[in-house]
């Protein structure tokens, strides 16, 4: 497993880039005097629905990613090519 640290490394910096938008879209809200959940209207105008949708892009799409990361690292993929794809 230590043969892949650049792709272990790169799914703990998508993994933290999805705590990092939680955290600013929370504040945003925050600041903002909104109450926490989805952000009425959803329009593309509204800078605090623009966020929170990044924000659960990122965290949807997480999940699709990492499991098929983690597999190949089990199958054995080269690293160097899972490191790129990563």
């Amino acid at each position: 497993m230590e043969i892949y640290w650049l792709s272990v490394l790169g799914l703990l910096a998508l993994c933290l880039l999805s705590v990092a938008l939680a955290v600013y879209s929370g504040s945003s809200k925050g600041f903002a005097g909104k109450l926490s959940g989805p952000v009425i209207p959803a329009d593309d105008a509204n800078p605090l629905y623009r966020i929170d949708r990044v924000h659960m892009n990122s965290v949807e799409a997480l999940a699709p990613f990492v499991v098929p990361a983690v597999l190949a690292m089990t199958v054995g993929v080269g690293p160097v090519a899972l490191a790129v794809l990563v």
